[in-house]
């Protein structure tokens, strides 16, 4: 954005908002109290990219693009200015530096049988998302959005909310500065990894301690096939790469620059959709990632 490269999508909002305090005083309720169980159907662009629709304020019809990795929710500009928002100088951290952005309060977000009233935002320029897909992005939304249990069938290209059912897999999830972290096994090297449905392959940090522990070999790539953006980056394939119980053996990943751990707890970011994974849930209450093959 403004001419900066980026490498996926979730490096845009992927750490904390440089010197400002996380997000706090939004009110959180449901759409309609009584209703249990809830579907939102979405369309899905270049294998991995979730698009659903929603509602900021009285404008309907909006595309949200659902990203896991992203905090906070990131409101188009243009969107902003037709909502009469007022921004307050702010900036985004990003993996290769800060970039300027706005601030705002958004007065109500409506997604699902989710709705938030009060909400804090950061206000950018999403329009070069059209370069890529045939629909703009009228906003980026993360776990501030989605709420504390939720279930993504990529097959059915739907979001179920409410209780979820049980899946052949699963491992302990955590909550790390607003983002689902879990541990996983590289080249039988623990690292942690952000469950990021914005990131089209499986997005590693440098420096990582499976260089120096992995022969592996490394080939000089552009990007990830998919991905939106370009940026630097090595490609390495792993030899194994475990999820709690489940090997999946041989994987592509790819190697980024990151100066500095400044708001970083973990060492990338992993696609689901790039793993081959049809149905992710995510349960914060319980701390549970759960996913089907």
């Amino acid at each position: 954005m403004r001419g900066r490269n980026f490498c996926v999508l979730s490096l845009l909002t992927v750490l904390a908002v440089a010197g400002e305090p996380g997000a706090k005083g939004y009110q959180v309720r449901l759409v309609d109290a009584t209703q249990v169980k809830a579907t939102v159907k979405f369309e899905l662009y270049r294998d991995y990219l979730i698009v659903a629709p929603g509602k900021a304020g009285k404008w309907k019809g909006l595309h949200l693009l659902i990203d896991t990795g992203a905090t906070p929710t990131v409101l188009d500009r243009q969107l902003a200015q037709k909502l009469g928002l007022v921004e307050e100088p702010a900036s985004i951290t990003l993996v290769n530096g800060k970039m300027a952005a706005g601030r705002a309060t958004l007065a109500s977000l409506e997604f699902g049988p989710m709705r938030r009233d009060n909400l804090p935002v950061m206000v950018e320029d999403l329009s070069f998302f059209q370069k890529s897909l045939p629909v703009r992005i009228d906003a980026v939304i993360g776990l501030d959005v989605l709420g504390s249990a939720f279930e993504i069938d990529y097959l059915s290209r739907k979001i179920y909310f409410g209780p979820l059912p049980p899946m052949a897999n699963s491992l302990p999830l955590r909550i790390e500065a607003g983002l689902p972290v879990v541990d996983a096994q590289l080249n039988h090297v623990s690292l942690h990894l952000l469950i990021d449905t914005g990131a089209s392959s499986l997005i590693l940090f440098e420096p990582t301690t499976l260089r120096p522990a992995s022969p592996t070999k490394i080939s000089d790539v552009q990007q990830p096939p998919k991905a939106i953006g370009e940026f630097g980056n090595k490609q390495v394939w792993l030899r194994t790469l475990r999820l709690g119980e489940i090997e999946f053996g041989r994987e592509p990943a790819f190697l980024i620059r990151a100066p500095g751990d400044r708001g970083r707890d973990f060492d990338g970011m992993m696609s689901p959709a790039a793993l081959g994974i049809t149905k992710v849930a995510i349960d914060l209450e319980r701390g549970v990632m759960a996913f089907s093959r």
